[in-house]
């Protein structure tokens, strides 16, 4: 056997479906700030009363809340991407071809949508139906993940 040959043998597997990466990972993360924002609900209830009057302590509570919410959200979009650029790359020896990045950027698109979908309906009363939203996204993230990494 070549070293050429050897390097592909050991080389991994065409891809798979990661269940930590692609699956755990990103339901998990988006359950995190929905859980934030369905708090931020909780905080704000009642505040759209007229005659409604917000505490200092509230009004804190909600930055703190929101802006942990906007960094869970930001760390697996962030996360997923440079994880998904790094295997492509050393899938194809330092050289994807275009068409994988931009299916890449599409998977990251589509797992942003279900996360703002999730956060959204969790966050908001009322805003329960976008849920069923969330699950076409979290789909089409799943099968651009498979088509970029296609027959690698």
């Amino acid at each position: 056997m070549s070293p050429d040959n050897e390097s592909l043998s050991n080389a991994p597997n065409a891809f798979r479906l990661s269940k930590l990466w692609d699956i755990y990972i990103p339901i998990t993360i988006a359950t995190v700030p929905a859980a934030i924002f369905k708090l931020l609900g909780l905080i704000t209830r009642g505040l759209d009363n007229p005659g409604a009057q917000p505490s200092t302590l509230l009004i804190v509570a909600m930055i703190a809340v929101q802006t942990l919410g906007i960094i869970a959200m930001a760390f697996v979009i962030l996360i997923r991407f440079e994880f998904g650029l790094q295997q492509l790359s050393i899938l194809t020896n330092g050289h994807p071809p275009i068409w994988r990045k931009l299916v890449l950027l599409t998977s990251i698109v589509c797992i942003l949508l279900f996360d703002l979908l999730t956060n959204v309906a969790a966050a908001f009363a009322g805003a329960g139906p976008l849920l069923v939203g969330a699950f076409p996204a979290f789909v089409a993230y799943l099968l651009c993940i498979r088509i970029a990494f296609a027959k690698l």
